[in-house]
């Protein structure tokens, strides 16, 4: 390899790795940045540390001790020939570079344990990723869950792991294992389709064997009150979340039904973050608690079942009494375990109301704010703009822009938007459930341009709409095109896990009406979707508008300014000389 020459400003700065590793970075991979490897002896270096840094093909890494093929009897994957110390050596220079290696689908790259057991015997220290800081290994078979343990050591610091149980493995053993071979871990991410009660007690153990940790994952049902107890225990915990993604897995939803945690003092002394999935009365109780978690930032409730809404009043006034520091509050229902139930008729008393929510203002730090509920909410103009008002540092508000739809039209309509956009400047995302029919967009435009400057969003990014109903595209973009930003984009539909399929009808009347809503449902998304691709046309040509108009209104008091001048000389009698008028 050729030695670089300086001569220029271009190669010094080249010169420079963490400039070059940036360079790097915007590359495809396994082509471009493999290239640069050949270029020089500097750039070697740091094209070989970008292309190793995380390695998500096990094939691939032990492909460079020597070639792999399968064995053409039992099929299993093995290496051509045995390993000698010189594939070890050439292996190093390369392993020392790996920080992060991930494993989905290793029994379609490996097949077999060939391989696993000729590394295992013939490596020459046991760490054979000596700098590896991150692992996730998901897979599907017990016996691939074992193999994991042959890349564990004390370094390590995030660990993603998927537990498969077995009749010849323990998972009680596997989970002392991680204990053992990784004490320092920060972040702990499992993922399993059993109840938690299986592997409680050990589960507790190990946390009891972390004192590092500051990230937990869990299943969604798994954070039972035995977890919660011995994770309050944590001394660096700062997170705890579950995922509703399917590879995250569920759990069983008995294991969360009797919820009563009982906290000690000191109990969660660095907690910020936590998500659960319980009944809202039991939260609620949590929140009363005596050493509740006075500093968290971010809380997020899984509601196991629907209640009325002054409970939810109650909980929102038990949060905002415990949790002065929250910035971040989410409240969800998705029909999960409890069905989406669809009735054509909601009493006023099942309804969130105004009232209802009203305890949040009391967050005086709350930026985010998103709550999903049934049934359409009840509330009026003035309460949007009573909230907006009160809450001006939002940044991202939804009000639940995806309940069951009714055959009654929501009484919100685009004006609803004019609040935010005139009291809430640095709203990133906002979500309401609207009409948004032509009925009212004359006087809801003046209203925009009511004041100077015009009513607009300064930093919205995104706006959504959910089940909101439209009736005309056109007149609906172009409204929309006054009052958001470029760039701004408008979404539809919904985000339940199992989309319309998680909803079912109360009695045989609401399900005629329900296959009704779905069909319109679908006209709405459409139209929504055309409303979108509109924006990017509309917006830039109101821009130019406003741009010739606002040149135009200069132009004006220019003139205006000029003539009161004329008129004031000409009152105390100044002549007329002819001459220019300097402003």
């Amino acid at each position: 390899m050729s030695q670089p020459s300086y001569g220029t400003t271009a190669c010094r700065v080249l010169a420079i790795p963490e400039i070059l590793e940036l360079v790097f970075s915007f590359l495809d991979q396994r082509k471009d940045v493999a290239k640069t490897a050949l270029v020089c002896r500097n750039w070697s270096e740091v094209a070989l540390d970008n292309l190793w840094r995380d390695v998500d093909n096990i094939h691939r890494l032990f492909g460079l001790l020597a070639p792999i093929q399968p064995d053409e009897f039992s099929r299993e994957d093995g290496f051509e020939r045995p390993l000698e110390p010189v594939d070890w050596a050439r292996f190093s220079r390369y392993a020392r570079r790996v920080r992060a290696l991930s494993s989905s689908n290793i029994e379609e790259l490996l097949h077999g344990r060939v391989v696993f057991d000729e590394v295992a015997r013939t490596r020459p220290t046991l760490n054979i990723l000596p700098r590896l800081s991150k692992l996730s290994w998901v897979t599907e078979k017990s016996e691939s869950m074992q193999l994991s343990l042959m890349f564990m050591h004390e370094n390590i610091r995030h660990f993603t792991v998927a537990l498969v149980p077995s009749d010849t493995y323990s998972l009680s053993i596997y989970l002392q294992e991680i204990a053992l071979r990784m004490p320092a871990l920060t972040h702990l991410d499992m993922r399993f389709r059993f109840p938690v009660r299986d592997i409680q007690e050990d589960l507790c153990k190990l946390f009891d064997s972390l004192p590092h940790l500051q990230t937990v994952v869990l299943p969604k049902f798994t954070l039972s009150a035995p977890v919660i107890e011995r994770l309050s225990r944590c001394p660096k915990l700062r997170v705890i979340q579950f995922e509703f993604i399917p590879s995250q897995g569920a759990g069983d939803v008995s294991d969360v039904h009797n919820w009563f945690p009982v906290l000690k003092e000191g109990a969660f002394p660095e907690l910020l973050d936590i998500s659960v999935s319980v009944h809202l009365p039991h939260m609620i109780r949590f929140l009363s608690t005596e050493f509740f978690p006075a500093n968290l930032t971010c809380l997020y409730v899984h509601v196991l079942y629907i209640v009325p809404p002054y409970q939810v009043q109650e909980y929102l006034e038990a949060t905002a009494q415990s949790c002065q520091q929250l910035k971040q509050l989410y409240i969800d229902f998705v029909g999960d375990p409890s069905p989406l139930l669809f009735r054509t008729v909601l009493p006023s008393d099942d309804r969130i109301g105004w009232n209802t929510i009203r305890p949040i203002l009391k967050l005086s730090k709350l930026i985010d704010f998103q709550i999903h509920w049934d049934s359409p909410f009840a509330i009026s103009q003035g309460d949007l703009e009573d909230l907006a008002a009160s809450l001006t540092r939002l940044e991202i508000l939804d009000l639940n822009t995806e309940p069951l739809p009714t055959p009654e039209p929501p009484s919100l309509t685009l004006s609803a938007l004019i609040p935010f956009a005139r009291h809430c400047p640095k709203l990133r995302q906002l979500g309401l459930y609207i009409n948004a029919s032509d009925v009212d967009l004359d006087a809801a435009s003046r209203e925009l341009y009511a004041t100077l400057p015009p009513v607009r969003f300064r930093s919205l990014e995104k706006l959504l709409m959910g089940l909101s109903r439209i009736v005309s595209e056109p007149r609906i973009a172009l409204f929309l095109s006054e009052i958001l930003p470029l760039g701004c984009t408008v979404s539809a539909g919904v985000s339940w896990p199992e989309g319309f399929n998680a909803m079912e009808a109360q009695t045989a009347e609401d399900g005629a009406v329900l296959v009704d809503m779905w069909t319109q449902a679908g006209h709405w998304y459409k139209r929504w979707t055309a409303v979108d691709n509109l924006m990017s046309l509309l917006i830039p040509v109101r821009m130019q508008e406003r741009a010739r108009r606002d040149e135009l209104e200069r132009e004006v008091e220019d003139l205006r300014v000029r003539c009161r001048l004329m008129e004031d000389r000409a009152r105390v009698g100044v002549p007329q000389d002819g001459g220019c008028i300097l402003l």
